[in-house]
């Protein structure tokens, strides 16, 4: 759903948009006008959209929704751990197995281990995602949640301490780390040559800058959405989250600072103006 929550991510930030709009941000990314009016016309299909004019798109609350829920999640490497688990039960019955799924995949992405076949362990407060995506499912009779700080018995263990719940049994660390390399490379070897190249050139374009800023946001949602964001006692010594997501925060915010501030992307990125 890789533009799909970019062309998602535009339309929260504007009351609506003209879809030609549209159609020449994402012509600059190599995506066909055709591949962006079949997005619009399934979001239409999905509520997510509305169009009240021909041509003309507004994001609706449930398209803000399914955008906030998938899409926007903290950095919590920058946060303090409290010492707090968050514990959701669910007993869906089979009867609503779609739900029950979907229920099941939601609290995945938003970082949620796998202690159980039916219970999930965060460390951090996002129950009020949790309750959006309960709330959306109609499924609140069949949920229970706590928070505690402390397990009695077999409890999530740091890292180097034996014990049947550790972090990387119930979070695959190493995959999510491979995928930091991966990242870590791609920029190293690929991206900052063409960063390097942009910021060089004294006649770049506004839209080519934000159109680098939307793959920069796209890879660092992509990573905090398989990133649990572990405290750091749960993870390994050699975790590369931290400084990915720091070489990546650093590129965006210079791409921001290039945009002119009279340019019409400069809405698009006000609120993340340092």
């Amino acid at each position: 759903m890789t533009v799909e929550k970019q062309l998602l991510y535009l339309l929260s930030k504007k009351v609506e948009m003209e879809g030609k709009e549209l159609i020449n941000i994402f012509e600059e990314m190599n995506y066909t006008p055709q591949s962006i009016r079949n997005i619009l016309s399934k979001f239409k299909g999905m509520s997510y959209i509305t169009s009240l004019e021909r041509g003309i798109y507004k994001i609706t609350p449930s398209g803000l929704d399914a955008y906030s829920l998938y899409s926007k999640k903290d950095n919590f490497y920058t946060k303090h751990w409290d010492g707090k688990w968050y514990l959701v039960f669910l007993e869906i019955p089979e009867t609503l197995r779609r739900k029950r799924d979907a229920f099941r995949k939601g609290l995945l992405q938003l970082g949620f281990g796998m202690l159980y076949k039916s219970v999930y362990v965060y460390p951090w407060d996002i129950i009020n995602k949790v309750l959006n995506l309960v709330d959306s499912l109609e499924i609140e009779d069949y949920i229970t949640i706590i928070s505690s700080n402390e397990f009695l018995l077999n409890g999530i263990v740091p890292e180097g301490r034996a014990g049947p719940n550790t972090a990387s049994s119930l979070w695959n660390l190493e995959e999510i780390n491979t995928n930091y390399k991966n990242i870590q490379i791609w920029l190293e070897n690929e991206y900052k040559t063409k960063f390097n190249s942009l910021i060089k050139d004294n006649n770049r374009n506004p839209l080519q800058i934000f159109t680098n800023f939307l793959t920069l946001k796209e890879k660092r949602d992509d990573l905090l959405i398989a990133d649990p964001m572990l405290p750091a006692e749960f993870l390994p010594g050699s975790w590369l989250g931290t400084t990915v997501l720091f070489s990546i925060d650093k590129l965006i915010q210079t791409l921001i600072t290039l945009i002119p501030e009279n340019s019409y992307y400069s809405s698009f990125v006000a609120d993340l103006r340092s």
